[in-house]
Protein backbone atom coordinates (compact mmCIF):
# COMPACT_ATOMS: atom_id res chain seq x y z
CA UNK A 1 0.00 0.00 0.00
CA UNK A 2 1.55 3.20 -0.91
CA UNK A 3 0.92 5.85 1.31
CA UNK A 4 1.03 9.88 0.66
CA UNK A 5 4.00 10.71 2.39
CA UNK A 6 5.80 7.75 0.34
CA UNK A 7 4.13 9.88 -2.72
CA UNK A 8 5.73 12.75 -1.94
CA UNK A 9 9.31 11.67 -1.14
CA UNK A 10 8.89 10.45 -4.82
CA UNK A 11 11.79 11.53 -7.19
CA UNK A 12 10.68 13.87 -9.68
CA UNK A 13 13.18 15.72 -12.29
CA UNK A 14 12.35 18.80 -13.90
CA UNK A 15 13.52 19.68 -17.33
CA UNK A 16 12.77 22.84 -19.48
CA UNK A 17 15.24 25.25 -20.88
CA UNK A 18 13.76 28.12 -19.41
CA UNK A 19 14.59 28.86 -16.19
CA UNK A 20 11.40 30.36 -14.88
CA UNK A 21 9.77 27.47 -15.73
CA UNK A 22 11.27 25.49 -13.60
CA UNK A 23 11.34 27.69 -10.39
CA UNK A 24 7.57 27.91 -11.19
CA UNK A 25 7.44 24.32 -11.34
CA UNK A 26 9.48 23.90 -8.75
CA UNK A 27 7.70 26.29 -6.19
CA UNK A 28 3.86 24.57 -6.80
CA UNK A 29 5.31 21.00 -6.02
CA UNK A 30 7.12 22.27 -3.13
CA UNK A 31 4.09 24.05 -2.04
CA UNK A 32 2.18 20.83 -2.15
CA UNK A 33 4.63 19.44 0.10
CA UNK A 34 7.03 17.35 -2.30
CA UNK A 35 10.70 17.36 -1.26
CA UNK A 36 12.73 15.52 -3.67
CA UNK A 37 13.10 17.56 -6.31
CA UNK A 38 15.68 17.97 -8.61
CA UNK A 39 15.65 20.19 -12.10
CA UNK A 40 18.12 20.77 -15.21
CA UNK A 41 17.98 22.62 -18.28
CA UNK A 42 20.44 20.61 -20.32
CA UNK A 43 18.28 18.32 -22.27
CA UNK A 44 21.72 16.77 -22.57
CA UNK A 45 22.18 15.29 -19.12
CA UNK A 46 18.85 14.01 -19.10
CA UNK A 47 19.63 10.20 -19.42
CA UNK A 48 23.10 10.24 -17.19
CA UNK A 49 21.07 11.73 -14.52
CA UNK A 50 18.07 9.16 -14.56
CA UNK A 51 20.94 6.42 -14.77
CA UNK A 52 22.27 7.66 -11.48
CA UNK A 53 19.23 8.79 -9.42
CA UNK A 54 16.49 6.69 -11.34
CA UNK A 55 13.31 9.00 -10.59
CA UNK A 56 9.68 8.18 -10.26
CA UNK A 57 8.54 11.02 -12.58
CA UNK A 58 10.07 12.88 -14.96
CA UNK A 59 8.48 16.99 -15.75
CA UNK A 60 9.31 17.07 -19.82
CA UNK A 61 9.07 20.35 -21.62
CA UNK A 62 8.94 19.40 -25.36
CA UNK A 63 10.44 22.64 -27.07
CA UNK A 64 13.96 22.90 -25.98
CA UNK A 65 16.82 24.04 -28.44
CA UNK A 66 19.75 21.72 -29.35
CA UNK A 67 17.10 18.87 -28.03
CA UNK A 68 13.74 18.58 -28.13
CA UNK A 69 11.36 16.90 -25.95
CA UNK A 70 11.04 13.31 -28.33
CA UNK A 71 15.01 13.31 -28.71
CA UNK A 72 15.40 13.34 -24.81
CA UNK A 73 12.37 10.39 -24.36
CA UNK A 74 14.76 7.95 -27.60
CA UNK A 75 17.30 8.56 -25.36
CA UNK A 76 15.95 7.65 -22.18
CA UNK A 77 14.71 3.89 -23.95
CA UNK A 78 18.11 3.56 -25.24
CA UNK A 79 19.66 3.85 -21.89
CA UNK A 80 17.40 2.50 -19.26
CA UNK A 81 15.17 0.46 -21.61
CA UNK A 82 14.89 -1.67 -17.88
CA UNK A 83 13.98 0.82 -16.07
CA UNK A 84 12.23 3.55 -18.42
CA UNK A 85 10.43 6.21 -15.90
CA UNK A 86 7.35 7.85 -16.93
CA UNK A 87 7.38 11.17 -18.21
CA UNK A 88 4.72 14.12 -17.83
CA UNK A 89 5.05 16.36 -21.10
CA UNK A 90 4.32 20.10 -21.04
CA UNK A 91 3.93 21.66 -24.22
CA UNK A 92 1.90 24.44 -26.12
CA UNK A 93 1.62 22.37 -29.23
CA UNK A 94 -1.92 20.49 -29.24
CA UNK A 95 -0.56 18.81 -32.25
CA UNK A 96 2.39 17.45 -30.09
CA UNK A 97 0.62 15.40 -27.65
CA UNK A 98 -0.15 12.17 -30.05
CA UNK A 99 3.51 12.25 -30.79
CA UNK A 100 4.32 12.43 -27.17
CA UNK A 101 2.45 9.89 -26.32
CA UNK A 102 3.80 7.72 -29.26
CA UNK A 103 7.24 7.78 -28.38
CA UNK A 104 7.10 7.08 -24.73
CA UNK A 105 5.01 9.84 -22.68
CA UNK A 106 2.41 8.90 -20.08
CA UNK A 107 0.92 11.92 -19.71
CA UNK A 108 1.02 15.71 -20.81
CA UNK A 109 -0.61 19.03 -19.56
CA UNK A 110 -1.14 21.86 -21.77
CA UNK A 111 0.51 25.44 -21.81
CA UNK A 112 -0.43 27.76 -19.54
CA UNK A 113 -1.17 25.14 -17.00
CA UNK A 114 -3.38 25.10 -14.20
CA UNK A 115 -2.12 24.24 -10.61
CA UNK A 116 -4.66 21.80 -9.63
CA UNK A 117 -4.07 19.63 -13.09
CA UNK A 118 -0.15 19.48 -12.49
CA UNK A 119 -0.81 18.28 -9.02
CA UNK A 120 -3.15 16.01 -9.85
CA UNK A 121 -1.23 14.43 -12.63
CA UNK A 122 1.49 14.54 -10.71
CA UNK A 123 -0.04 13.09 -7.74
CA UNK A 124 -1.90 10.28 -10.03
CA UNK A 125 1.42 9.02 -11.91
CA UNK A 126 3.86 8.71 -8.74
CA UNK A 127 1.15 6.86 -7.53
CA UNK A 128 1.72 4.44 -10.01
CA UNK A 129 4.73 4.40 -10.74
CA UNK A 130 5.30 3.49 -7.04
CA UNK A 131 2.61 0.94 -6.96
CA UNK A 132 4.46 -0.76 -9.88
CA UNK A 133 7.57 -0.93 -7.88
CA UNK A 134 6.37 -1.84 -5.14
CA UNK A 135 4.79 -5.29 -7.34
CA UNK A 136 8.14 -5.80 -8.87
CA UNK A 137 10.49 -6.07 -5.19
CA UNK A 138 7.40 -8.09 -4.02
CA UNK A 139 8.46 -10.45 -6.76
CA UNK A 140 10.62 -12.22 -5.00
CA UNK A 141 9.25 -12.00 -1.19
CA UNK A 142 9.08 -14.86 1.57
CA UNK A 143 5.68 -16.50 0.91
CA UNK A 144 6.23 -17.24 4.81
CA UNK A 145 6.42 -13.31 5.85
CA UNK A 146 3.01 -11.22 5.04
CA UNK A 147 3.64 -7.91 3.03
CA UNK A 148 3.19 -6.19 6.34
CA UNK A 149 6.44 -7.48 7.20
CA UNK A 150 8.08 -7.41 4.06
CA UNK A 151 7.46 -3.43 3.39
CA UNK A 152 8.53 -2.64 6.99
CA UNK A 153 11.50 -4.75 6.51
CA UNK A 154 12.31 -2.44 3.18
CA UNK A 155 11.22 0.58 5.02
CA UNK A 156 14.07 0.19 7.52
CA UNK A 157 16.91 -0.51 5.23
CA UNK A 158 15.77 2.65 3.61
CA UNK A 159 15.96 4.71 6.22
CA UNK A 160 19.43 3.18 6.63
CA UNK A 161 20.48 3.96 3.58
CA UNK A 162 19.04 7.57 3.39
CA UNK A 163 21.29 7.83 6.77
CA UNK A 164 24.41 6.90 5.02
CA UNK A 165 24.15 9.26 2.07
CA UNK A 166 23.33 11.84 4.58
CA UNK A 167 26.30 11.53 6.06
CA UNK A 168 29.18 14.25 5.93
CA UNK A 169 33.02 13.01 4.70
CA UNK A 170 34.50 13.53 7.86
CA UNK A 171 31.77 11.44 9.69
CA UNK A 172 32.10 8.65 6.64
CA UNK A 173 35.96 8.34 7.32
CA UNK A 174 35.38 7.37 10.92
CA UNK A 175 33.25 5.38 10.34
CA UNK A 176 35.24 3.51 7.42
CA UNK A 177 38.37 3.68 9.82
CA UNK A 178 36.21 2.10 12.80
CA UNK A 179 34.84 -0.60 10.49
CA UNK A 180 38.62 -1.55 9.33
CA UNK A 181 40.13 -1.40 12.79
CA UNK A 182 37.35 -3.81 13.70
CA UNK A 183 37.62 -6.29 11.24
CA UNK A 184 40.57 -9.33 10.58
CA UNK A 185 41.97 -7.52 7.46
CA UNK A 186 43.10 -4.73 10.46
CA UNK A 187 44.84 -7.79 12.96
CA UNK A 188 46.72 -9.50 10.18
CA UNK A 189 47.86 -6.27 8.89
CA UNK A 190 49.59 -5.56 11.80
CA UNK A 191 50.60 -9.14 12.79
CA UNK A 192 52.65 -8.67 9.26
CA UNK A 193 53.60 -5.45 10.07
CA UNK A 194 55.06 -6.15 13.85
CA UNK A 195 56.85 -9.34 12.59
CA UNK A 196 58.35 -7.52 9.12
CA UNK A 197 59.66 -4.74 11.79
CA UNK A 198 61.25 -7.15 14.93
CA UNK A 199 62.84 -9.22 12.18
CA UNK A 200 64.20 -6.06 10.42
CA UNK A 201 65.66 -4.78 13.54
CA UNK A 202 67.40 -7.90 15.06
CA UNK A 203 70.02 -7.78 12.08
CA UNK A 204 69.67 -11.08 11.10
CA UNK A 205 69.21 -9.43 7.73
CA UNK A 206 72.06 -7.74 6.74
CA UNK A 207 70.13 -4.67 7.19
CA UNK A 208 71.54 -2.23 10.51
CA UNK A 209 69.01 -1.96 13.19
CA UNK A 210 66.67 1.22 12.63
CA UNK A 211 64.78 1.09 16.23
CA UNK A 212 66.64 -1.78 18.51
CA UNK A 213 64.94 -3.19 21.33
CA UNK A 214 63.08 -2.44 22.95
CA UNK A 215 61.64 -0.80 20.13
CA UNK A 216 60.93 2.58 20.90
CA UNK A 217 59.68 4.04 17.62
CA UNK A 218 57.24 1.20 17.20
CA UNK A 219 55.94 1.94 20.62
CA UNK A 220 55.19 5.30 19.99
CA UNK A 221 54.18 4.95 16.47
CA UNK A 222 51.52 2.44 18.05
CA UNK A 223 50.71 4.16 20.80
CA UNK A 224 49.68 7.33 18.45
CA UNK A 225 47.65 5.10 16.21
CA UNK A 226 45.67 3.84 19.40
CA UNK A 227 44.95 7.84 19.82
CA UNK A 228 43.65 8.25 16.13
CA UNK A 229 41.54 4.44 16.66
CA UNK A 230 39.97 5.83 19.76
CA UNK A 231 39.20 8.99 18.15
CA UNK A 232 37.19 7.08 15.52
CA UNK A 233 35.74 4.92 17.44
CA UNK A 234 34.43 7.26 19.97
CA UNK A 235 33.50 9.68 17.14
CA UNK A 236 31.00 6.16 15.70
CA UNK A 237 29.59 5.71 19.29
CA UNK A 238 28.28 9.21 19.14
CA UNK A 239 26.78 8.58 15.83
CA UNK A 240 25.24 4.97 17.12
CA UNK A 241 24.06 6.83 19.89
CA UNK A 242 22.08 9.84 17.91
CA UNK A 243 20.45 7.38 16.02
CA UNK A 244 19.59 4.54 18.99
CA UNK A 245 17.99 7.80 20.68
CA UNK A 246 16.14 8.47 17.64
CA UNK A 247 14.84 4.77 17.13
CA UNK A 248 13.70 5.06 20.85
CA UNK A 249 11.77 8.06 20.15
CA UNK A 250 10.05 6.48 16.98
CA UNK A 251 9.35 3.22 19.36
CA UNK A 252 8.22 5.64 22.27
CA UNK A 253 5.87 7.64 19.73
CA UNK A 254 4.44 4.30 18.43
CA UNK A 255 3.77 2.74 21.66
CA UNK A 256 1.87 5.85 22.90
CA UNK A 257 0.18 5.80 19.57
CA UNK A 258 -0.69 2.23 19.83
CA UNK A 259 -1.92 2.51 23.71
CA UNK A 260 -4.54 5.87 22.61
CA UNK A 261 -5.86 3.58 19.58
CA UNK A 262 -6.73 0.86 21.93
CA UNK A 263 -8.01 2.83 24.29
CA UNK A 264 -10.49 4.63 21.49
CA UNK A 265 -11.05 0.85 20.67
CA UNK A 266 -12.30 -0.27 24.09
CA UNK A 267 -14.17 3.03 24.60
CA UNK A 268 -16.15 2.26 21.56
CA UNK A 269 -16.49 -0.99 22.47
CA UNK A 270 -17.98 -0.01 26.11
CA UNK A 271 -20.78 2.33 23.97
CA UNK A 272 -21.82 -0.71 21.57
CA UNK A 273 -21.89 -3.16 24.11
CA UNK A 274 -24.19 -0.45 26.76
CA UNK A 275 -26.54 0.43 23.57
CA UNK A 276 -27.38 -3.20 22.70
CA UNK A 277 -28.06 -3.99 27.08
CA UNK A 278 -25.31 -6.68 27.32
CA UNK A 279 -24.11 -5.87 31.39
CA UNK A 280 -21.07 -7.36 33.12
CA UNK A 281 -20.08 -8.32 36.50
CA UNK A 282 -18.78 -5.55 39.00
CA UNK A 283 -15.25 -6.92 38.94
CA UNK A 284 -14.87 -6.69 35.23
CA UNK A 285 -16.39 -3.24 34.93
CA UNK A 286 -13.60 -1.81 37.26
CA UNK A 287 -11.11 -3.91 35.23
CA UNK A 288 -12.46 -2.14 31.95
CA UNK A 289 -12.81 1.10 33.64
CA UNK A 290 -8.94 1.11 34.85
CA UNK A 291 -8.03 -0.23 31.40
CA UNK A 292 -10.39 2.83 29.34
CA UNK A 293 -8.17 5.32 31.33
CA UNK A 294 -5.99 7.35 29.45
CA UNK A 295 -2.36 6.83 30.14
CA UNK A 296 -0.39 10.26 30.55
CA UNK A 297 3.34 9.71 29.37
CA UNK A 298 4.13 12.15 32.15
CA UNK A 299 1.99 10.63 34.85
CA UNK A 300 3.99 7.58 33.88
CA UNK A 301 7.28 8.59 34.32
CA UNK A 302 6.88 10.39 37.68
CA UNK A 303 5.48 6.93 38.88
CA UNK A 304 8.82 5.34 37.96
CA UNK A 305 10.80 8.18 39.76
CA UNK A 306 9.03 7.74 43.12
CA UNK A 307 9.18 4.11 43.11
CA UNK A 308 12.76 4.10 42.26
CA UNK A 309 13.03 6.87 44.86
CA UNK A 310 11.34 4.59 47.53
CA UNK A 311 13.40 1.10 46.73
CA UNK A 312 16.62 3.80 46.79
CA UNK A 313 15.11 4.77 50.44
CA UNK A 314 14.82 1.05 51.52
CA UNK A 315 18.31 -0.25 51.58
CA UNK A 316 19.74 3.22 53.14
CA UNK A 317 17.03 2.74 55.83
CA UNK A 318 17.50 -0.69 56.44
CA UNK A 319 21.49 -0.10 56.94
CA UNK A 320 20.66 3.00 59.33
CA UNK A 321 18.64 0.68 61.63
CA UNK A 322 20.96 -2.36 61.88
CA UNK A 323 23.71 0.52 62.55
CA UNK A 324 21.50 1.53 65.55
CA UNK A 325 20.66 -1.53 66.42
CA UNK A 326 24.75 -2.57 66.96
CA UNK A 327 25.43 0.69 68.66
CA UNK A 328 22.49 0.31 70.89
CA UNK A 329 23.13 -1.06 74.83
CA UNK A 330 19.90 -3.48 74.38
CA UNK A 331 21.45 -5.40 71.35
CA UNK A 332 24.68 -5.45 72.88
Amino acid sequence: MISSSDILHGKILIVDDQEANILLIERMLRAAGYTRIASTNNPHKVSELNRDNRYDLILLDIQMPGMDGFQVMENLKETGTDDYPPVLVITAEPSHKLRALQVGAKDFVSKPFELIEVLTRVHNMLEVRLLQKEIADHKEDNPALSNVIQRNIRKIIQIRQTAALEQGLQVRIANGMTAFSGSMIFFYVHVVWFFVWILLNTGLTGIPPFDPFPYGLLTMVVSLEAIFLTTFVLISQNLLGKEAERLTDLGLQTGLLTEHELTRVLQMLRAIQSKIGITNDDDINLADADLEMETKLEDVLAEIARLQRREESVPRNSQKLRQGRWLSPGAR
